[in-house]
């Protein structure tokens, strides 16, 4: 992107995010707001779901993006590229294996690189909570590992609630961010407005050495509500923004990341004595990328990249779901649905920009995947302590291979997948437990089908490979009294066709192959509070991967990690301190992996303190501030990336994690 209109283009965000924050302010300096509750950390919603409040502080560093937030939840992991865009990991599962949705909506990123995972686009404070179904344990949103919703709660206007909210951070390394949230409206409707800018400077790691780590991100959203009674909602939302950042894992730049949606929601509730509601969406998504290897840093020719060199690919989606509710004697709840999504893809290419600029190329189609789905889920009080869930899910499947030069050109493939499950809760006075099985039968992701030009084992395309079949169970148990929380989640899943990538030498296609794995773990999350000036608490997570088939370990899981954190609260203030320990791990299988990443060396374990605090001024403000690794470790994920050779930085050979970050953040709840 040129100079001019990146400058442009963020004056232009940031004058419009202070503007409209300084008008919401004025107009609602006299309107008393509802007291907020600040949730530190994920609380269980259900036995098998947790659900976050993305606007409550937080410790560490407020994110930028889904995937920087999903990080500090116990069972989630990060995939750090740079200072942006990571891939999220839920239990040593990434990619499609783990479900991504914006309101209903599924969103995937336009980059066969995966430069922009679905969280790229995605920022937490946007959303009012975010939900993580944990395993194979629903049907409603597709088979998966995990589930993970980012949610809006305006369907009606309620005048007594508060708003909205504005904040802003600031904090090491250039990092500066803008966010608004405001709603206003009346019976008959609303309209709400969802502004964000977030930047940052390249970061330095605890050696401080600088990492090509820069980046800008600005998005926004509105929604017009319909609501001529309390029964009915007609919903329009409508979504721009655009980003560029820089990677230290590749060599290439995201230069252009513009994102364009609208959607389409009807909520229809109490049509008739048996029908709850009736909840239909269509909703519509451009992806449009550009990376290259000149705008973000210095060009450096080399052997595969002699001149400036871009690719521009974009994706077309759109979709849509219908749920129906029932109301009926025999069941608690009863679901029934179909949704349906369509993508297309296309790429174009310039190896020499200056004499060949990809503007004035043509874009070439390259894949179209589409999915039907039929499903149903359904609760049953066995009893007044036990509830039965369980559904099913129908997917059909279709793929074509566009690409012209690829052996598998023009070949179209379908598949019929099944997926399912069903699971007992029992309550007990504070005693909450479940057990759950579960079969998830996934289809081909256009990563694992056409990008990077993958191959199979038998042959110079990866279009065929099988679908993906998941069997787990899951067990769990929460218990809850006055001043202890114990929350444990455990699982044990069997694959067969693991789809597995083994990384090929240099300039050559990747393989991707069947396999059968098997893996098992949990979570174990404990909170106790001794009194009302003090919260401690504590949390483990652990997955251990087998690849059954090459008999070694399954490549990309995380290691074992363990976080204590406490925090005393006097007045108005609130000090807390996190500990995080991550073991070494020696179990991996270089060169293997999946679309996110690859294992290429076995790490050792660290551990990092962070602190923070925050205070409340009257009823409308709230400053808190922090500092993130305090000890200014030099340290890496295990499942971060390989650091690439950049023009003009110190070559490194894994992207470490940022060094000593001081952080301020203040809200205004209007």
């Amino acid at each position: 992107m040129p100079a001019s209109v990146a400058l442009t283009r963020c004056i232009g965000v940031r004058t419009m995010l202070l503007s409209l924050s300084i008008a919401l302010a004025l107009s609602q300096a006299d309107t008393p707001p509802l007291e907020r509750i600040v949730v530190t950390g994920a609380r269980p919603l259900n036995t098998i779901e947790l659900v976050k409040d993305p606007k409550a502080p937080q410790q560490p560093l407020p994110a930028q993006d889904g995937a920087d937030y999903l990080k500090a939840i116990p069972g989630f992991n990060l995939i750090r590229k740079g200072g942006t865009s990571g891939d999220p990991v839920f239990r040593g599962a990434a990619g499609s294996r783990l479900t991504i949705s914006s309101d209903d909506q599924m969103v995937l990123g336009g980059c066969s690189g995966r430069m922009d995972p679905p969280t790229a686009y995605i920022n937490p404070q946007n959303y009012d909570q975010i939900r993580v179904i944990k395993g194979p344990q629903t049907v409603l949103y597709g088979p998966a590992a995990g589930t993970v919703l980012f949610e809006r709660k305006s369907y009606q206007f309620d005048p007594e609630a508060s708003p909205g909210q504005i904040s802003t951070v600031i904090g090491s390394f250039g990092r500066m961010d803008g966010n608004a949230d405001y709603l206003v409206g009346n019976d008959n409707g609303f309209w709400r407005i969802n502004a964000s800018y977030s930047e940052s400077n390249d970061y330095q790691d605890g050696n401080d050495t600088p990492i090509n780590s820069a980046y800008q991100r600005w998005g926004v959203d509105t929604q017009f509500g319909w609501t001529p009674d309390q029964d009915t909602v007609v919903l329009l939302t409508l979504g721009q923004s655009g980003a560029e950042a820089a990677y230290a894992d590749r060599m290439m730049d995201g230069a252009v990341f513009d994102r364009t949606s609208a959607s389409l929601r009807w909520r229809e509730s109490y049509l008739t004595n048996w029908l709850a509601e009736l909840d239909s969406q269509v909703y519509f998504g451009y992806v449009d990328h550009v990376m290259d290897n000149y705008s973000l840093r210095e060009f450096t020719p080399t052997m595969r990249m002699p001149n400036p060199s871009a690719r521009n690919p974009d994706r077309y989606s759109r979709g849509g779901r219908m749920v129906a509710t029932f109301d009926t004697d025999l069941w608690v709840k009863l679901q029934a649905g179909v949704d349906h999504q369509y993508h297309s893809h296309r790429e174009r290419v310039s190896m020499n920009q200056p004499m060949m600029p990809y503007q004035q190329k043509p874009r070439i189609d390259d894949a179209i995947v589409q999915q039907t789905g039929l499903f149903s889920e359904a609760s049953y009080a066995l009893t007044n302590n036990t509830n039965v869930l369980g559904g099913v899910r129908i997917d059909w499947w279709e793929a074509n291979d566009l690409r012209p030069l690829s052996v598998t050109s023009g070949a179209l493939r379908s598949n019929v997948l099944t997926s399912g499950f069903l699971r007992s809760e029992t309550s007990f006075g504070p005693h909450q437990w479940y057990a759950g099985v579960g079969r998830a039968e996934r289809f081909p992701d256009f990563w694992e089908l056409i990008g990077n030009n993958n191959q199979s084992a038998t042959s110079a395309s990866a279009f065929y490979i099988a679908p993906e079949l998941t069997h787990q169970l899951d067990l769990g148990y929460h218990y809850r009294v006055a001043a202890t929380e114990v929350v444990v989640s455990a699982f044990y899943n069997r694959v067969d066709d693991y789809i597995l990538i083994e990384d090929a030498p240099h300039m050559q296609p990747n393989t991707v192959r069947s396999v059968n794995t098997e893996s098992f773990g949990g979570e174990v999350l404990v909170n106790y509070r001794p009194n009302d000036l003090w919260l401690l608490d504590a949390s483990l997570a652990y997955t251990h991967g087998s690849n059954l088939s090459d008999h070694r370990p399954l490549a990309q899981q995380p290691p074992l990690e363990l976080k204590l954190g406490a925090e005393y609260t006097v007045q108005d203030w609130t000090v807390a301190g996190l500990w995080r320990l991550v073991a070494n791990q020696h179990r991996v299988a270089i060169g293997q992996g999946n679309i996110a990443g690859s294992d290429f060396k076995e790490t050792a374990g660290f551990g990092t303190l962070a602190v923070n605090a925050h205070r409340k001024f009257g009823q409308h403000w709230r400053l808190s501030f922090g500092v993130d690794n305090m000890l200014d470790k030099a340290f890496a994920e295990h499942l971060s990336t390989a650091g690439a050779a950049v023009s003009g930085y110190e070559q490194i050979t894994q992207v470490n994690e940022p060094g000593r970050t001081y952080w301020l953040k203040l809200d205004y709840q209007l």
